[in-house]
């Protein structure tokens, strides 16, 4: 479980690291994209002095900017230069109206893209963010804008700028249901408080004044976050990109929730979270643990009531790390889950064979583990007809088969 909230705090923060990655590069190209000049729509005039022959008398004229621009750029480049503009700043005019000209090419394909399925897990979330057709899209904008200005200017454009453009925002992806201006003020807040979370994580476990810090934390973000955002708007962030919902998505891997069901569990254990739990961690004392723990028997009650108990039953299944990790080694192997959740069974009831084994009093030492070896070996013969004898050697090497070794040690070479 550990393990798993470890990740889950990695695959969270590098998330967050990634996308100030793309706000500090958007600014930048946001920056570029704004008119050098006043736009062709603009009545501000530019003053040019001409000086006279041998520079004895100068006189201004005032040239109203509606009279260079012009929406076609060699025609532009022209004008601007007919009124003297040094070619750096011509260059620097025409790449920043270039930008701007692609960049809501970008967005307003990006406004056809597939709508972000928040409730997918596993590989199924990475698949959503990382769309090659978009991809392609975007790269052949890059292009074409790349060949039109070294068509107009005769240089190649920033390398890196165009790599940053031509790559997918995670963050716009997640955050569609919002306009762009909204999605950079919520990627600067999730910076600031990434940050100030990262100073309040102690290595190791936690206590009950580690938690109440970082709770602290999340109720200042929760504060600002309302502040930015409609009710309605709020609970769409929270499904996309709360703690709870990036742990769901990755826990739940292979249960495949209907959208429904996603929010639904979803608005469970997020009350759950709120009280006892931020980004998975828990306090390690005691009275704490307790608390927590009648707390998580009430929760899956509540989450069993509403999945009901066949459905219940898969839900903390593809929980179980020894589940997934058979699960792993049935794909390996080339067959379904259902190969693997046999598998799965067949370790409850081994496990089962065995604790009734060890609490019989009525057996020896020597009785109890030639016992123990047994169920140990039916247990691989029938791995070996779900899995085959290649699937029982990978379950053996993997922490998913650490289970047999517990029923009965692997036999002194």
């Amino acid at each position: 479980m550990k393990t798993k909230i470890i990740l889950a705090i990695s695959l969270c923060l590098n998330l967050v690291l990634a996308l100030g990655y793309f706000l500090t590069d958007r600014k930048r190209e946001s920056q570029a994209a704004a008119p050098a000049v006043p736009a062709a729509t603009s009545a501000v005039s530019v003053m040019v002095r001409t000086n006279s022959v041998g520079g004895e008398s100068s006189a201004v004229r005032l040239i109203d900017w509606r009279m260079v621009e012009s929406e076609d750029y060699r025609k532009y480049i022209s004008n601007l230069k007919a009124i003297g503009c040094p070619e750096e700043t011509i260059r620097d005019i025409i790449i920043a109206d270039v930008n701007k000209l692609f960049e809501s090419r970008r967005i307003e394909r990006g406004k056809t893209a597939k709508r972000f399925e928040y409730w997918r897990t596993g590989q199924q979330i990475l698949a959503g963010l990382i769309d090659e057709e978009k991809i392609k899209e975007q790269q052949d904008l890059v292009k074409e804008k790349r060949a039109l200005l070294k068509e107009l200017l005769g240089v190649e454009p920033d390398l890196k700028a165009d790599l940053v453009s031509g790559a997918v925002n995670p963050y716009e992806t997640m955050l569609d249901f919002l306009p762009p201006e909204k999605q950079t003020q919520l990627l600067e807040l999730e910076q600031k408080y990434s940050a100030k979370l990262l100073g309040k994580i102690k290595v190791g476990s936690q206590d009950a004044e580690d938690l109440k810090e970082a709770r602290k934390v999340q109720q200042e973000k929760d504060a600002e976050l309302a502040k930015l955002l409609s009710p309605q708007e709020k609970e769409e962030f929270d499904l996309r990109m709360s703690p709870t919902a990036m742990i769901m998505r990755m826990q739940l891997s292979g249960f495949q929730p209907t959208e429904q069901e996603f929010r639904e569990i979803f608005k469970l254990r997020k009350s759950f979270d709120d009280e006892h739990s931020v980004l998975g961690m828990s306090s390690s004392d005691k009275p704490d643990q307790e608390k927590r723990a009648a707390a998580q028997k009430i929760l899956d009650d509540q989450v069993k009531t509403l999945l009901g108990e066949s459905r219940f039953a898969e839900y903390q299944r593809v929980q179980d790390y020894t589940y997934q990790s058979i699960a792993k080694v049935a794909e390996r192997e080339g067959l379904t889950t259902d190969a693997a959740i046999k598998v799965y069974d067949m370790r409850q009831a081994a496990q089962e064979s065995a604790r009734k084994l060890r609490e019989d009093t009525t057996l020896t030492t020597e009785q109890r583990q030639a016992a123990l070896q047994a169920v140990r070996a039916e247990s691989e013969k029938a791995i070996v007809q779900t899995l085959g004898q290649s699937g029982l050697d990978r379950l053996k090497k993997q922490p998913g088969g650490m289970w047999l070794r517990m029923i009965s040690p692997d036999p002194k070479p």
